[in-house]
């Protein structure tokens, strides 16, 4: 099974308008669309994630749908997984909630070591995203965690480990050769003229690299 494709959005980054680049990333094979709406308002980010739904739906698309942070939005819209931060809810708290209410979603976890990585996956998480692999415009000033760190964190986990930081069609390959489980990107993708070709050309990076994830990656 090849690496999976998270693409996440940002308001500040997109071109086009947000719902259309996200449903266009979708058509050109997304795995996951995750919502990241740091300050927004709950409304807002439910509806949003609500409308991603319909839209994908409609045109018989069907990339899981995460958010960020917000667990009261995931459970609320059925969502295939949240994604926390360090300022998130804890993992095993969430983990609990998960299966008070019978939720299936995946529970994911940005990790910016070895021992945070381990931390989470400990504590409960289902797969955690590593980075910053290359310099990021989300992290401007940070140097990059990069490959060897990648890879240390990829051979130590037995779940899923997501690589994210810089990635775009230019140096995915690389990171593919670690044994990632998936990529996650932004930029290479909301802000392209095309989001469904930038995706598309992602995927097929992905799809044509030699190298297999350790752990595929799939709903709980």
């Amino acid at each position: 099974m090849s690496a999976v494709l998270h693409v996440i959005s940002d308001r500040t980054r997109h071109r086009s308008p947000l719902l259309e680049t996200l449903v266009r990333s979708a058509e050109g094979g997304a795995d996951v669309i995750q919502i990241r709406e740091k300050k927004a308002p709950v409304s807002e980010t439910y509806s949003l994630v609500t409308e991603l739904q319909r839209q994908l739906f409609a045109k018989q698309q069907s990339p899981a749908v995460f958010v960020n942070d917000r667990v009261d939005v995931a459970f609320a819209a059925n969502l295939a997984g949240v994604h926390l931060a360090s300022k998130s809810l804890p993992i095993p708290v969430v983990d609990q909630l998960r299966r008070r209410v019978n939720w299936s979603g995946q529970i994911g976890c940005s990790v910016h070591s070895l021992d945070e990585a381990l931390a989470a996956e400990q504590a409960g998480a289902d797969y955690v995203t590593f980075g910053h692999i290359y310099a990021s415009e989300s992290h401007p000033g940070m140097p990059p965690r990069g490959l060897y760190a990648l890879r240390r964190v990829v051979d130590a986990l037995s779940i899923p480990v997501i690589a994210i930081g810089g990635i775009d069609r230019s140096n995915l390959a690389p990171v593919l050769e670690t044994n990632c489980s998936g990529v996650a990107v932004i930029g290479a993708v909301v802000s392209a003229a095309n989001p469904l070709e930038a995706t598309r050309t992602l995927k097929e990076i992905i799809n044509d690299s030699p190298t297999l994830p350790k752990i595929p990656f799939a709903r709980h």
